[in-house]
């Protein structure tokens, strides 16, 4: 199988350079300009056959000619009418094998029925403004710190537009959502080999202090940060067992000098707890197939792995997923077929993703002995993963569906899935379908919101 990997020229002489050499120079980050690197660091140029097009962004919001209802309704589809290229199969993948990753071709190999429809490539959406003038800064003055596990100087947004080594990307895949406060009502299903289901229901709402709309574009000083990369509050609607369970995460700048906090509500006791298990890999989500730390694609300490930057590669993953949450077309159970979703539903396109691999460090311990992430180099949003047992056998294969949120003029990760290849089963959460789609533009929501105090008054509504 051919698993050449490109990596910019301007990007290789700094791949080993470790983390000292975080900050670029002024003359470097002049290229985030859209002549060379677009804000967030993609390549602007297209690629040499042409299937990948040049970025040349037309639209920041709902592009003309389509209705949208606003907040939480479904997100018009600006490329609805397209027809797929091509439908990569069980029987000719083997034609498509340098543009698509390990895990799917696993996929392939396991299920007979699994299809990839593979459409044009558009690179047409542009970007909030406020995000863009942050990644710039970010890219002077952001510093990865004590051995990767925490950020210093980061003024919100992407963290490292020009990234230099494993880390760096995988910091901007956490740090590339571009809203302050956004609330979601979403259903998770664990889907197994025999088409039972089981399920549950959660209410998401989730701040990023760094991006607080009454700060400042750039130049945020430490005190104005506060030591918090991350804000949620979750609370259970299904199943009946569990229903009014909340839950509130907090997440550290810095996993190496500070920790996840996270405290719990029991409707049955009425108390709220301190929680001490939310991490790592910790079963999550109903039927338990993926772990906490595969939510948003990783999240949580770096420690128990070590990490190498494999480069950029161009190949087919989910993007310009506007379909899949669509209440107008089709049901949940259209969607939810037996062994993956269905293909009818999830599109993919040809883009150029950044491919981290990390590696079980010595005298660690976790479910998966090596995890690969595919980040996507537009959006630094992961849109693949891929996780080995402790056998070396690929155990999980992930996909995140993305598209773009008009609400913010940015892309978001929405619906994910993981697929279990030993049990025929699969797990896919951040469903909006038969509920409503995320509200991205809330009123900023602060650390008083996000505490055990605020627990305890919620649940005596």
């Amino acid at each position: 199988m051919n698993r050449r990997l490109i990596v910019p020229a301007i990007t290789a002489a700094l791949l080993m350079a470790g983390f000292a050499q975080a900050k670029v120079s002024e003359e470097e980050a002049a290229r985030l300009n859209g002549k060379d690197l677009n804000p967030f660091g993609g390549e602007v140029s297209g690629n040499a056959d042409g299937s990948i097009p040049a970025w040349e962004p037309k639209w920041i919001d709902v592009p003309p000619g389509l209705e949208y209802g606003g907040p939480g309704a479904p997100r018009p589809d600006p490329y609805a009418d397209e027809k797929p290229l091509f439908i990569v199969t069980a029987d000719n993948y083997k034609e498509h094998i340098e543009h698509l990753s390990e895990g799917q071709v696993a996929l392939f190999e396991r299920y007979p029925a699994f299809q990839l429809h593979v459409y044009p490539t558009h690179r047409d959406f542009g970007y909030q403004e406020r995000m863009a003038k942050k990644a710039k800064w970010n890219a002077l003055n952001t510093e990865v710190i004590n051995e990767g596990e925490g950020l210093k100087n980061y003024n919100g947004g992407i963290a490292f537009p020009i990234p230099q080594n494993d880390r760096e990307v995988l910091w901007n895949m956490r740090t590339s959502g571009c809203y302050t406060t956004y609330n979601v009502a979403y259903d998770g299903y664990g889907v197994f080999a025999n088409g039972e289901r089981a399920h549950d229901a959660i209410d998401f709402t989730q701040s990023h202090p760094f991006n607080n709309p009454a700060d400042p574009d750039t130049g945020v000083t430490e005190a104005q940060r506060g030591d918090r990369s991350v804000w949620t509050l979750s609370s259970r609607l299904a199943p009946q067992r569990t229903k009014g369970q909340m839950t509130v995460v907090t997440g550290p700048m810095d996993y190496k000098s500070d920790k996840r906090n996270a405290w719990q509500y029991d409707p049955g006791t009425r108390r709220v707890r301190k929680a001490p298990a939310i991490g790592y890999d910790n079963p999550d989500g109903p039927g338990g197939m993926q772990t906490i730390d595969d939510h948003k694609g990783f999240n949580g300490p770096f420690d128990r792995f070590t990490y190498k930057l494999l480069g950029r590669k161009e190949i087919y993953v989910p993007f310009h997923n506007f379909k899949f949450n669509d209440n107008r077309i089709g049901t949940l159970d259209d969607r939810l077929t037996v062994n993956f979703l269905n293909p009818e539903y999830v599109r993919f396109e040809k883009r150029r993703v950044w491919v981290v691999e990390a590696n079980l460090a010595s005298g660690k311990r976790h479910a998966y002995k090596k995890r690969r992430w595919y980040v996507e180099a537009d959006t630094w949003n992961p849109v693949m993963s891929e996780n080995f047992d402790g056998r070396d056998n690929l155990w999980r294969v992930g996909f995140f569906l993305t598209d773009y949120e008009y609400q913010i003029g940015c892309y978001e990760r929405n619906t994910q899935v993981f697929m279990d290849l030993p049990s025929g089963g699969y797990v896919s959460n951040f469903i909006t379908l038969d509920r409503r789609e995320a509200v991205h533009n809330l009123p900023y929501l602060d650390k008083d919101y996000f505490t055990p105090a605020n627990l305890r008054k919620l649940a005596k509504r």
